[in-house]
């Protein structure tokens, strides 16, 4: 029974120390926590962005809206949409662009074709979005349309690069058309701009500059707030820094923060979500990762985002595999538990049987023990009983030799001592007395007697007494196995008793046997 409970604790200690072991890195919690909360509160700014789209559709409805002011809203409307409804983004910019036509300027009819152009990327609509772009790429505006201009290419090479996401020469041709949009952005912007300063620190990114982008990345967040999408851009390249640096815990708490940022500005095309699963998968976080991947994949499709529901889609498989065997090896783990808790429950029911089964004895030696207490007890009283019942008999015997030597009768004491008068009084109260204690500790002693006897040769009780056979094994029963002294006790011949017992014997059903069953008469019943 030890060894099996031995065995039993070992195995569940094992499942929980593989268990623990799974874990690489500690988990960023407060960073976990945080997002967990922007994820159950992501309708209220889901809400909060309608609430600002429905303020430019009432702008719009306005009758008296000049043409140049319906073009602007018409653009606003469409990148307000571009991160998290392409659809609608793409419609806008349509309208936009239909609209410049009619009443736009040079100016106006390029920032409404460059918009539609990145509404297009956004959608996943690569072939007619590089059209677009390179036909307007040489046409001369003034410099913050060159800034949009460049701002909306970064935005498709970024696209087109994570789309192809290979080592082919066109990846290397998207991510080269990328790289030259950050130059010119360098080149136009200002130096104080929070844009330019981004993709200064994620250029240092990429070439491994880790420790100086480090420096300007988090005095950049600092400027920030969550509220802000460079914000979650800044955290997701200080996620790559600290990759970099090998400090798993704190890559996976700006990819947190990341995405944070990506759900509170309604982003729905961001890559946070789906790399800080893919890190939990590693760590086989499953169920975490498993969640945060389905939200990611929830929020692209309802921005029908294309391009990142099929980033993302490289990495469910894998999620949702690990997700399952994980699931497998719990349900491995709870059938291992429940049949250790099964075989310990039936040890345990064991053991309380045979506990219960010690009580019982314990309980029936105490009250075996109590019952012999009691017949000692018995014993004692009619001991003394039967002592001070012949002290008066001896005091009474000797007033009357007293008596019958002073008045001068001596010769009438000897006759009467002679005729045994005396004695056989004396005997039928001593055996009245012995019969009475008998049948005070065994009430039952008669009929046991019988039991052990052939139901031919059964004997009754005379007159309530026992008869010379039955009183002779009451001596027997109380100890006193000797002939000699049962024969002395009872002012019987050693003949008469050796007589009596071989009688008792002889109708006896186990013979050989008989006097040691009379011992055991009153100690079975208790």
């Amino acid at each position: 029974m030890k060894k099996l409970l031995f065995i039993s604790v070992f195995l569940i200690l094992l499942s929980s120390s593989e268990s623990c072991l799974a874990v690489k890195w500690p988990l960023p919690r407060v960073e976990l926590r945080s997002l967990d909360n922007a994820m159950r509160e992501s309708g209220k700014y889901s809400k909060r962005n309608a609430i600002k789209l429905d303020s430019l559709k009432m702008r719009l409805s306005e009758k008296r809206l000049s043409g140049s002011a319906r073009i602007e809203t018409l653009i606003m409307m469409s990148r307000f949409c571009r991160q998290n409804m392409s659809d609608s983004s793409l419609r806008y910019s349509a309208m936009a662009v239909d609209a410049s036509r009619i009443y736009g300027s040079l100016r106006e009819r390029y920032l409404a074709s460059l918009v539609y152009t990145d509404a297009l990327a956004a959608a996943g609509f690569f072939s007619e979005a590089i059209h677009d772009y390179d036909s307007l790429a040489n046409i001369h505006v003034d410099k913050d349309s060159r800034i949009e201009f460049f701002k909306v290419g970064r935005r498709l090479y970024s696209n087109l690069s994570n789309y192809v996401d290979d080592e082919s020469n066109m990846a290397a041709y998207y991510e080269d058309r990328y790289v030259a949009c950050d130059d010119s952005l360098v080149a136009l912007m200002p130096e104080n701009d929070n844009f330019r300063k981004f993709i200064i620190a994620e250029r240092m990114v990429a070439n491994g500059k880790f420790a100086a982008a480090r420096n300007v990345l988090k005095k950049l967040m600092a400027e920030l707030g969550p509220n802000s999408n460079i914000y979650g851009m800044t955290a997701f390249q200080l996620a790559s820094v600290y990759k970099s640096d090998g400090d798993q815990t704190q890559y996976a708490a700006y990819l947190a923060k990341a995405a944070e940022s990506d759900i509170v500005c309604n982003v729905r095309e961001g890559f946070a979500l789906p790399a800080l699963a893919a890190w939990l998968c590693e760590q086989n976080e499953f169920a975490m990762a498993f969640r945060y991947i389905n939200f990611a994949l929830e929020e692209a499709y309802k921005g029908n985002a294309r391009v990142r529901m099929v980033s993302m889609a490289r990495w469910v498989p894998a999620i949702d595999e690990a997700y399952r065997c994980q699931i497998s090896a719990s349900r491995n783990e709870w059938l291992l538990f429940a049949a250790v808790s099964t075989t310990l429950f039936v040890a345990l029911a064991v053991m309380t049987f045979f506990l219960f089964k010690q009580i019982s004895k314990s309980r029936a030696s105490q009250k075996a023990l109590a019952s012999t207490s009691r017949m000692k007890d018995a014993y004692i009283g009619n001991f003394i009983g039967l002592c001070s019942t012949y002290s008066e008999k001896y005091y009474s015997l000797l007033k009357l030799v007293d008596r019958k030597i002073s008045s001068g009768q001596a010769s009438e004491l000897l006759k009467t001592i002679k005729s045994g008068k005396i004695g056989e009084g004396e005997n039928e109260d001593f055996y009245k007395e012995i019969d009475s204690v008998v049948l005070t500790l065994y009430p039952d002693f008669v009929e046991k007697v019988n039991e052990l006897l052939e139901p031919a040769e059964r004997v009754r009780l005379k007159g309530g007494q026992l008869t010379p056979e039955l009183r002779i094994y009451a001596f027997v029963r109380l100890g006193v196995s000797e002939s000699t002294r049962i024969a002395k006790i009872l002012n019987y011949s050693v003949n008469t008793v050796y007589a009596y017992r071989n009688r008792m014997r002889n109708r006896a059903i186990d013979r050989e046997h008989f006097e040691e069953n009379v011992l055991k008469i009153g100690i079975d019943d208790n």
